[in-house]
C-alpha cells in the first residue's frame, strides 16, 4: 500500500508537471499570435518616442510623465537588441507576460496547494483579458508581475508549511526588490503596499509567538524597498505635473462592474449585456471561496495558514477596484485619469488564484461537486466564446506606412513636414522614424507647436511663414485635421503660395507637397528603396525598378495601394490588376505614362469590396503583352458569396440597362399575407442586386412605405430609407458585373400611422437631379418608375 500510494503521487505529480508545461506553451503561442497584427495606437506611439531618446533623456521624459520608468528602461534596451516593428516592440511584454504566467503556479500552490497552483495558472493562460494588454506596448503586465512576484515571495515568508524554517533575509530582500520593481513600473502599485500590510496585521494577531519578530522583519524589508525607491522619488517630484482628464467621475458600482466583466469575459465595453455572466462568476467565486474556507480547516494544523492565503487573495480581489475607482476621483494632485480597463490589470493575480482555488474547493466538496463541475464547464465556455473574439478585429492596417514611404521616396535636402494632427504626432512618428527610415529625411514640425485652441488666420502665418522662410518645399501633413485646424488654416496658408505637385488622400487624411515649381518630380537617386526591388522590363521603354506594399491583408472598405517605381523612356500605358486564385479580374487601374528624366512612382488603388471572396489574390504590372507579378495579398472578413436559393422573396426585376433586382428578404413583420406590423415598429428590407454590365455612375436605391395622404411629408409617404447600397461602402460605380450583392433597410413607421394597407417600393435614382432610372420585369411601375414589391398591412396600435 505504501508502494501503491507512492506511484500515484508521482504519477500526479508528473501529470501536473506536464500540465504546468503545456499551460507556459499555450500562454505563449496565445500571446504570440497576431502580435505585430495591430496598428500603433497613441500610448504606443508614446512609448516608442520615449524607447528612441538616449537612456537618460528616455529617464528624464519619463520623470515628468505619469508613469515610472522600469518598463520603459526595458523597453529601451530590447529596441537596441532587437529592433523595431509592431512585432518587435510588443514582444518584450509578451515575455513579460509569460513569466507573470509561470508565477501563478507557485503562488496558487503556496497557498491553496498543487491543483490550485496549476489552475490559477490555467486561468491567467486563458484569460483574455490578460491576453489583451500582452500584445500591447504598455507597462500593466510588467507591473502585473511584479505584483504577481510579491505576492509570492511575501506568502513565501510568512506562511511556511509544516516543517519549514523560518524565511530569512534574503527572501525579504528579493520581496523588498519586486515590490520596488512594482513601484519603478506603475504608481498605483503603492496600494499594494495597503494590502500586503492588511495581510500582515492579521498574520501578526493571529501568531502571538512570534508577531513582533515577523514584524520587525516586515518594516525592515519595507525600509529597503523605500530607499530602493526614493532615489526615484527625488528625480520625479520636482517634475510632476498636476492635470486631470475627468469629465464626470465613475461611480464603484460601474468600477465594481467593469471589474467583473474583465475578469469573467475580458470585455471593456456595453457592460450591461456582460452583467449575467459576470454576476455569474462574481457567486461562482463568492460560493467556492466559502467552500474553501471550511476546507481549510482541515487538517487543522494547516488551517491557520491556508485560511490567512483566502484572506489575502480576498483582500487583493476586493479592493483594487475600489483603488482605481479612488485614484480617478478629482483631486489637485498629480494627474487624475478617467477609469480605464488597463488599471484593473496588475491585480489579476489575485482573482485568478482565488477563481483557481474556488473551483478545486467546488470539485473536492462531494455536496458540490456537480455546481462545481457546472462551474468549470461554464467557465471554459466562456473562454471559448470570448478569446476568439480578441483576434477577430486584429490586423495590421495601411495607415501611415504609404503616407510616410511617399516623404521618404520625394524628399530632397532642405524639404521640411509641416505635421497638422491634433495629438496625433506620436502615431505619426513612430511610423516616420522608423528603420528603414532614410537619415536625411526631412523634419517634422507640428502645427501648431504648442497645445493651444483651433488655428485661427494669424496664428497659422506667425508659425508657417518661419518655416516657409527656411525650406524651399514643405510637406504638409493632415491627420484628423479637424482637431485643431478645424478651417483649413494651414492648407489655405500654403496653397496661396505654392503649387501642389503632389498630392495624396489617404480617407479623411492627407499629404500634399507644397513647392515653387508645378512639375512632377521624380524619386531621387539617394532615395530609391522600394520594399521590393525588382528589374523587369514591361515593354521597350519601361521599366519596374521595384514597389512598396506597405501591408498584405485586406477587408472590406479597405484601400489597396501600391507604390510603383518606373523608369520611362518612351510613352507606354501600364496596367496594374487585382486577380484572384481562380484567376478572374476584380481590379484594374490604367496607368498612362510619358517619358520623364529620372525614376517616376505611381500609385494604382484598389477598393476592396464587401463580396469580393475572401482568400489569396495576386498583383501584376503589365505593358505590351509583359507582366510582372507583384506578390499576393489576403482578402479577409468579407460577405460571403449569396446562395440565390437563399432569396426569400425572388424576382426579376430590371433597372436601366445595368441592374438588376433578383428578389428581397423581410424581417420585423407579422405573416405572409400580407406582411403585417404595428405603427412605431422597423421593417428591415434585404434587397437583392446584380450588376450585368459595368455602372457608370452612382445611384442611390430609394425605398419608401406609401398610402394615403401623409400631412407631414404633404403626400403619401409614410416611411422610407434613402441611400447609397450598404451605407455608401458599396457605390454602384464599384458593382462588378455577374456578382449578386445583398443590401439593408429600416423603415420606422411614425406612431401616428393610420391602421390600412400600404405599398412597399423600391427604385433608383441619380443622387445630383432625382432622375430615376426606368424599370421593367416583376412588380416594374414603369410610369412611375418604381418597383412594387408587396403590400404592407398596418395594425391598429
Amino acid at each position: 500500500m505504501p508502494l501503491m500510494r507512492h506511484w500515484h503521487h508521482d504519477r500526479s505529480r508528473l501529470i501536473s508537471r506536464l500540465l504546468v508545461l503545456a499551460g507556459l506553451l499555450a500562454a505563449f503561442a496565445l500571446r504570440v499570435y497576431r502580435l505585430g497584427d495591430q496598428n500603433i495606437w497613441w500610448d504606443e506611439g508614446l512609448s516608442i518616442l520615449a524607447a528612441r531618446q538616449s537612456f537618460v533623456g528616455a529617464t528624464l521624459w519619463t520623470a515628468g510623465d505619469v508613469h515610472p520608468p522600469l518598463y520603459f528602461w526595458l523597453l529601451w534596451l530590447w529596441a537596441r537588441v532587437a529592433g523595431e516593428g509592431e512585432f518587435t516592440f510588443r514582444f518584450i511584454t509578451v515575455l513579460e507576460a509569460f513569466v507573470a504566467v509561470a508565477v501563478m503556479a507557485p503562488l496558487g500552490r503556496r497557498l491553496g496547494g498543487r491543483w490550485v497552483g496549476l489552475l490559477a495558472l490555467w486561468a491567467l493562460v486563458l484569460s483574455r483579458f490578460h491576453v489583451w494588454w500582452a500584445q500591447e506596448m504598455r507597462m500593466y503586465v510588467l507591473a502585473g508581475l511584479c505584483v504577481a512576484l510579491s505576492t509570492y515571495l511575501l506568502a513565501r515568508a510568512t506562511l511556511r508549511r509544516p516543517g519549514e524554517r523560518a524565511a530569512g533575509w534574503p527572501l525579504w530582500l528579493a520581496w523588498a526588490a519586486a515590490t520596488a520593481g512594482a513601484l519603478y513600473t506603475l504608481y498605483a502599485t503603492v496600494f499594494l503596499l495597503v494590502i500586503q500590510n492588511l495581510f500582515m496585521l492579521v498574520v501578526g494577531l493571529s501568531r502571538p509567538r512570534e508577531r513582533w519578530t515577523l514584524w520587525g522583519r516586515w518594516v525592515a524589508a519595507q525600509a529597503v524597498m523605500a530607499v530602493l525607491f526614493i532615489p526615484w522619488l527625488a528625480l520625479a517630484l520636482p517634475r510632476m505635473n498636476t492635470w486631470s482628464v475627468v469629465q464626470e467621475p465613475a461611480t464603484p458600482g460601474f468600477v465594481l462592474q467593469l471589474d467583473a466583466v474583465l475578469l469573467s469575459l475580458g470585455i471593456s465595453t456595453n457592460l450591461e449585456r456582460y452583467t449575467l455572466p459576470a454576476v455569474g462568476w462574481g457567486l461562482m467565486v463568492l460560493v467556492g471561496s466559502g467552500a474553501a474556507w471550511v476546507q481549510a480547516g482541515r487538517p487543522p494544523a494547516e488551517g491557520t495558514r491556508r485560511r490567512l492565503g483566502l484572506a489575502l487573495l480576498a483582500l487583493g480581489t476586493v479592493l483594487p477596484p475600489l483603488i482605481v475607482w479612488l485614484l480617478t476621483q478629482p483631486r489637485a494632485l498629480f494627474y487624475t485619469p478617467r477609469v480605464e480597463a488597463r488599471y484593473l490589470l496588475p491585480w489579476v493575480a489575485f482573482a485568478y488564484t482565488l477563481l483557481a482555488w474556488a473551483l478545486v474547493s467546488l470539485l473536492r466538496a462531494r455536496r458540490l461537486r456537480l455546481v462545481g463541475v457546472l462551474a468549470l464547464v461554464g467557465w471554459l465556455g466562456a473562454v471559448a466564446w470570448t478569446l476568439p473574439q480578441h483576434y477577430a478585429g486584429r490586423y495590421l492596417r495601411d495607415e501611415l506606412q504609404t503616407l510616410t514611404r511617399i516623404i521618404w521616396a520625394y524628399a530632397q535636402p532642405g524639404d521640411a513636414v509641416v505635421l497638422v494632427s491634433g495629438d496625433r504626432a506620436p502615431i505619426f512618428l513612430s511610423y516616420y522614424d522608423r528603420p528603414p527610415a532614410p537619415a536625411n529625411r526631412p523634419p517634422v514640425y507640428a502645427v501648431p507647436a504648442a497645445a493651444q485652441p483651433a488655428l485661427t488666420a494669424e496664428s497659422a502665418d506667425h508659425e508657417l511663414a518661419a518655416l516657409a522662410a527656411a525650406h524651399p518645399r514643405l510637406w504638409l501633413v493632415q491627420l484628423e485635421r479637424h482637431l485643431q485646424d478645424p478651417e483649413n488654416q494651414v492648407e489655405q496658408w500654403l496653397t496661396e503660395r505654392y503649387a501642389q505637385p503632389l498630392h495624396f488622400s489617404f480617407g479623411y487624411n492627407a499629404l500634399t507637397l507644397f513647392a515653387a515649381d508645378a512639375g512632377e518630380p521624380p524619386v531621387p537617386a539617394w532615395n530609391l528603396s522600394p520594399q521590393c526591388p525588382l528589374q523587369a522590363e514591361l515593354a521597350p521603354g519601361v521599366t519596374v525598378l521595384g514597389y512598396d506594399q506597405a501591408t498584405r491583408e485586406f477587408r472590406a472598405g479597405d484601400t489597396l495601394r501600391l507604390g510603383l517605381y518606373l523608369r520611362v523612356t518612351a510613352p507606354v500605358t501600364v496596367t496594374a490588376t487585382l486577380v484572384d486564385a481562380q484567376g478572374e479580374t476584380w481590379g484594374v487601374v490604367t496607368l498612362p505614362l510619358t517619358p520623364a528624366t529620372g525614376v517616376l512612382r505611381r500609385q494604382p488603388e484598389f477598393s476592396v469590396l464587401p463580396f469580393m471572396p475572401p482568400g489569396r489574390y495576386h498583383l501584376e504590372a503589365g505593358a505590351g503583352g509583359t507582366a510582372v507579378s507583384l506578390g499576393d495579398v489576403q482578402i479577409t472578413g468579407t460577405e460571403p458569396l449569396l446562395d440565390m436559393a437563399a432569396i426569400p422573396y425572388p424576382l426579376r426585376a430590371r433597372l436601366g440597362d445595368q441592374i438588376t433586382l433578383l428578389g428581397y428578404g423581410l424581417s420585423g413583420v407579422r405573416g405572409d399575407a400580407p406582411p403585417a406590423l404595428k405603427p412605431g415598429a422597423t421593417l428591415t428590407l434585404e434587397l437583392y442586386w446584380q450588376a450585368e454590365q459595368p455602372v457608370e455612375q452612382r445611384y442611390t436605391v430609394f425605398t419608401h412605405l406609401v398610402g394615403g395622404y401623409n400631412p407631414a411629408t404633404n403626400g403619401p409617404l409614410w416611411a422610407q430609407d434613402d441611400q447609397e447600397p450598404l451605407e455608401g461602402a458599396y457605390p454602384t460605380t464599384a458593382w462588378l458585373p455577374g456578382h449578386p450583392l445583398r443590401d439593408r433597410y429600416s423603415l420606422t413607421l411614425p406612431p401616428e400611422m393610420p391602421p390600412g394597407d400600404y405599398e412597399l417600393e423600391v427604385g433608383l435614382y441619380r443622387p445630383e437631379n432625382g432622375d430615376r432610372l426606368p424599370v421593367s420585369g416583376d412588380g416594374a411601375d414603369p410610369q412611375a418608375q418604381r418597383i412594387l414589391l408587396t403590400v404592407i398591412r398596418v395594425l391598429p396600435p
